[in-house]
């Protein structure tokens, strides 16, 4: 007899173990807003650091500013308005998420 249950999703994730400085933990934290994945957030820094990452077409307007962010040229001036315009974004994400 053939069990039947509910269908299996085509990818399947796994649960990794990684042990991480609080200090990047903090950072990574910082950089999500209240309904971000932080899973999905370091699937997508892995991803980009693969190379199999969206282009830059298909990545979003956050996703770039989170780009531009981690730069080593970046100016202190640049950071602050990148960190502000991903914070005025989350924030308009989370009034539109919460109607």
């Amino acid at each position: 007899m053939k069990k039947t249950g509910r269908p299996r999703k085509a990818e399947r994730k796994e649960n990794i173990s990684v042990n991480l400085p609080k200090a990047l933990v903090d950072e990574i934290n910082n950089q999500l807003s209240y309904f971000s994945s932080r899973s999905g957030w370091i699937q997508l820094a892995i991803e980009e650091k693969l190379g199999e990452a969206f282009t830059v077409s298909e990545s979003t307007t956050i996703q770039l500013l989170l780009a531009l962010s981690h730069r080593e040229d970046i100016t202190d001036f640049c950071l602050k308005v990148i960190t502000s315009e991903i914070k005025s974004m989350t924030q308009v994400v989370e009034t539109v998420e919460g109607q």
